[in-house]
């Protein structure tokens, strides 16, 4: 049996190696276009590769739950672990986020890449798949070489820099899939205030909430807490991040959502309305921004008293709910993930080999599932490959045993 992989990345290198595992007489060739595989699994985590989480579920994850679930539960965190201690690589737990021992991403490149050398899995690096064409008995590939199954692991549009520069679209097309349509995800947010270019290099702890620009009602869609960094063009940090997908795709569609910003996540109005109390006690009643130095940087502070006019009651608002409007988010290349892809109705059911093409396996980022920070992406990354390697050797008479973990 001869399987192609398009795609030396997260996906696709688990799954080489793993299909290899399963059937060792399998001749498989990994095709990437960069000249070394798995190139973004060397930029995840700041450089530390957060490769899983043990707090793992579904409710982490947007897009299309049936292939998450699909995926999430034939791949578990302790399988996660499993499948790099058989490949020889030590993993540190830090409150339930899977790292390499070395907390160096480069390790796990690394690791996967000497891998595939010592399987004899062919990878045939820097090659772009310029076509795929179905035959009576296989696949293609570049006009040139035949293989019987084929698995597009070729990644999103995201961060273009590591090799996902959405070329695995175009194939999609030319084969006839379709795909939800596809928009950044994991990416710094963009505000139409000005006052934000002031508070540039700001960090705080807070709360970032996501409302729709129609509802009437305080009802967030979504809101995130974490530590939140001020930009020229808006908003970063992890809470920004996860929000941001829902920003893209509705500023897509012309919309101008709603950001509100906690600077005091434990306090509420009444708690800030008393501090106010007590503060202008001390300072007196023509105090300044400086009843607010307590509870958040001098910076924020001043801009806060400045646009509240120096007025209590919108100073306490402004501190719980503090107002921003969304009008997009950066581009591809700052984006981690990509948001949309290939859906459960073009897939098998309870599989991840499409429906119009036997044989033909997708896996990674061209489905539509997106994961929160934390380690999910990836997961879904290793999951997905390993599901189909799974399959295409069950296809093949392969008996898949699964270990019962506690």
């Amino acid at each position: 049996m001869k399987a192609a992989i398009l795609g030396g990345g997260a996906s696709g290198l688990a799954c080489a190696i793993k299909l290899k595992n399963l059937m060792s007489d399998a001749e498989i060739t990994v095709f990437e276009k960069l000249p070394l595989p798995g190139k973004k699994i060397s930029a995840t985590g700041n450089g530390r590769c957060n490769l899983s989480n043990f707090n793992m579920s579904s409710d982490f994850y947007n897009g299309d739950k049936k292939i998450t679930d699909t995926v999430i539960n034939n791949f578990s965190t302790i399988e996660c672990m499993r499948f790099f201690s058989d490949l020889g690589m030590k993993l540190r737990d830090e409150d339930g986020r899977l790292y390499p021992y070395s907390m160096n991403a480069n390790s796990v490149r690394d690791t996967l890449e000497i891998e595939l050398k010592r399987l004899g899995i062919t990878c045939v690096t820097g090659c772009k798949v310029q076509s795929l064409d179905s035959c009576e008995n296989g696949y293609i590939v570049n006009k040139k070489e035949h293989f019987d199954t084929c698995v597009l692991a070729l990644g999103g549009k995201a961060a273009k820099a590591h090799g996902t520069d959405g070329d695995g679209y175009k194939l999609l097309k030319e084969l006839g899939i379709r795909y939800e349509p596809i928009s950044p995800a994991l990416v710094q947010i963009k505000t139409e205030e000005s006052f934000v270019k002031e508070l540039h290099g700001c960090r705080f702890h807070g709360v970032l909430f996501l409302r729709d620009e129609r509802d009437t009602d305080d009802t967030p869609i979504k809101y995130a807490e974490g530590e939140l960094l001020f930009t020229e063009y808006g908003i970063s940090g992890i809470p920004a991040m996860q929000l941001s997908g829902d920003v893209a795709r509705m500023t897509a569609r012309g919309e101008k959502p709603k950001l509100n910003i906690c600077f005091t996540p434990d306090l509420g109005l009444s708690d800030i309305n008393n501090y106010l109390g007590r503060q202008i006690d001390r300072y007196g009643e023509n105090c300044g921004p400086e009843i607010l130095y307590g509870i958040m940087s001098k910076k924020i502070a001043e801009t806060v008293f400045r646009i509240s006019d120096g007025d209590i009651n919108k100073i306490a608002l402004n501190i719980i709910s503090l107002p921003l409007t969304a009008i997009g988010t950066n581009s591809w290349n700052d984006a981690q993930v990509t948001r949309g892809g290939v859906g459960a109705e073009e897939l098998k059911d309870g599989s991840l080999e499409t429906k119009k093409h036997e044989n033909l396996f997708i896996c990674g980022e061209l489905l539509n599932v997106d994961g929160l920070c934390g380690g999910y992406n990836l997961h879904f990354a290793w999951g997905s490959g390993i599901k189909v390697a799974e399959e295409i050797a069950e296809k093949h008479g392969i008996e898949i045993v699964r270990e019962i973990f506690d």
